[in-house]
């Protein structure tokens, strides 16, 4: 008998913790699935399925963004964490994202980097006001050195509401090295898509001016969500003018595109969503990461 109880007892705790982590979630989502403020994809982004971020693939002297998605009940607070082991393996930058009202509703664009970690929030956000929040999104944005082993590292997302929930990320750091943007020439910079275009409209600039052979815009977009991925799709196209032009030159990345999609990136089927692009971005890094001929006395591989 006296054996049943604490086996009983320490059932009933599981069932507690598991019922009160059912109130609380924390996510990982790529920087082209915009999360509105009721935890709901924006529809300019949804496809038909979005991509889950567990192990995901980086470049040397770049930077990777992702967005963390948490949602508590009402009139709960938070707070945030994030860390690495090694500590200091990347540069890390929280920023909170503030939401647009649009007429596809609430999409976050608006960035205001925190201060110092970890963060405390409370749902709903007061900064925000809107009515019936469960849902506050942040963008996680990596800088990986140039010198960054390539065995890679792990990152954990860790929030506190109560009880503990954590969200790892094995992050592989790739041969890849993005060339230095200030040494590139600089071209015109241009306006950003509207807000409630998909969030890969503010990739497509930067792509289609390499695919013509125009200079490409290298300076500093304004802080907000659309601004930062275009500076990410910049790195991209900085990373494709650094291979071999028969690999990812102009013509090569816009049969790439007509491979994958049997199209033009301006007529991609949209049952990719806005993550179609992350497609070209695995190309570019897969392509950056192979082994060069003779290195080590091994051809590249086929």
């Amino acid at each position: 008998m006296s054996s049943v109880r604490p086996a009983f007892a320490m059932l009933a705790v599981s069932v507690l913790a598991a019922a009160g982590a059912g109130a609380q979630t924390l996510d990982i989502y790529s920087e082209f699935q915009r999360v509105d403020p009721f935890g709901e994809v924006a529809p300019a982004d949804r496809g038909l399925a979005r991509r889950e971020i567990l192990s995901p693939a980086v470049a040397r002297n770049g930077f990777a963004s992702f967005h963390i998605v948490l949602s508590v009940p009402p009139k709960e607070s938070y707070f945030l964490f994030v860390g690495t082991n090694p500590p200091n393996a990347c540069r890390i930058a929280l920023y909170r994202e503030h939401f647009v009202k649009t007429e596809q509703g609430w999409i976050p664009d608006t960035l205001v980097e925190t201060p110092r970690l970890p963060d405390f929030g409370v749902m709903p956000d007061p900064d925000d006001d809107i009515a019936g929040q469960t849902t506050r999104v942040y963008l996680l944005d990596l800088w990986i050195p140039p010198d960054t082993p390539l065995q890679g590292f792990r990152l954990e997302v860790q929030m506190k509401v109560g009880i503990w929930v954590i969200r790892p990320m094995e992050v592989r750091v790739m041969a890849a090295r993005v060339p230095d943007l200030a040494d590139l020439p600089s071209g015109p910079r241009k306006s950003l898509p509207p807000v409630d275009r998909g969030a890969d409209a503010a990739a497509i600039d930067p792509l289609s001016e390499y695919v013509a052979g125009a200079p490409r815009a290298t300076n500093a977009p304004p802080l907000t969500l659309r601004g930062l991925i275009r500076r990410n799709a910049i790195q991209d196209m900085a990373l494709a003018g650094s291979l071999p032009g028969a690999v990812a030159g102009p013509d090569a990345l816009a049969r790439r595109v007509a491979d994958l999609f049997g199209s033009s990136y301006r007529s991609y089927p949209r049952i990719f969503g806005a993550e179609w692009y992350l497609r070209i971005r695995d190309f570019l890094v897969g392509q950056a990461s192979r082994p060069v001929q003779g290195q080590a006395g091994r051809p590249a591989p086929p």
